[in-house]
């Protein structure tokens, strides 16, 4: 395993990682996230935090925020071919109690990494299984078990961030060699990627989201109207139903 370098720690700063921990109620080692008893306390934290009306409110604006912790992993391995250290015993979604509006930060207590040494396909394949069906897909029904929330509008709520990442990539790196891999990987994990990458699924379950551009409108509503902001957000469905 090698280290990941300060400049490429900079780097991932921008999709909210980190290497501080703080002492905020809001802090929780990943991992604990999967346990049903401490994920519904969680829950109420969060929606005491923004102001939700319940705790649907609560499991969809936890998913947006957890979203940017995909975006990293998934950054390192498209745009450097590295892949970081998976153990949720060893990542943290932290808080910082005096900043609002309520964004975490990811930190990784590990800050290596490995990367692939013959067959990338076969490397990326594994780590896209790893990443959402051993992890986020339990998380994704531990939030439906307690809330009853659709998993339509969690799946959602990740693939605004997955599209977003990689869009960003492609026009950021118009001119260099590594666009084709980037936009490789873009195509895999929204499209060709098997169902059962993703966890208990016989199609891919971000592809239904993906319109093949710049989206214009989601098709479900992640209920940030119901919480202390009030405010729809500029792509909600809603907006355009009035």
């Amino acid at each position: 395993m090698m280290n990941l370098s300060e400049d490429e720690i900079k780097q991932l700063e921008r999709f909210r990682f980190s290497n501080k921990r703080t002492m905020s109620p809001l802090s929780i080692r990943l991992d604990r996230l999967h346990d049903e008893r401490e994920l519904a306390i969680y829950l109420q934290r969060v929606q005491q935090k923004i102001g939700a009306r319940n705790q649907v409110v609560s499991a969809s604006i936890l998913m947006k925020r957890y979203s940017f912790f995909i975006a990293i992993v998934l950054y390192a391995m498209s745009v450097w071919n590295k892949r970081l250290p998976l153990s949720f015993r060893q990542i943290w979604m932290e808080t910082d109690n005096e900043l609002t509006p309520w964004i975490p930060t990811f930190c990784f207590e590990s800050l290596t990494y490995t990367t692939f040494s013959e067959n990338r396909d076969k490397w990326r394949t594994q780590i896209i299984e790893q990443l959402f069906a051993e992890h986020l897909a339990l998380f994704i029904g531990q939030l439906r078990k307690i809330t009853n929330i659709s998993p339509l509008i969690l799946w959602e709520n990740v693939s605004i961030y997955v599209i977003w990442l990689y869009e960003t990539l492609l026009e950021e790196n118009q001119v260099c060699d590594v666009r084709r891999q980037i936009y490789d990987d873009f195509l895999f994990i929204v499209q060709k990627a098997d169902g059962k990458l993703f966890g208990p699924y016989s199609e891919n379950p971000l592809y239904r989201f993906w319109k093949g551009e710049s989206r214009t409108r989601r098709t479900t509503c992640c209920l940030f109207y119901q919480t202390a902001k009030q405010a729809h957000c500029k792509t909600c469905p809603i907006r355009y139903m009035k």
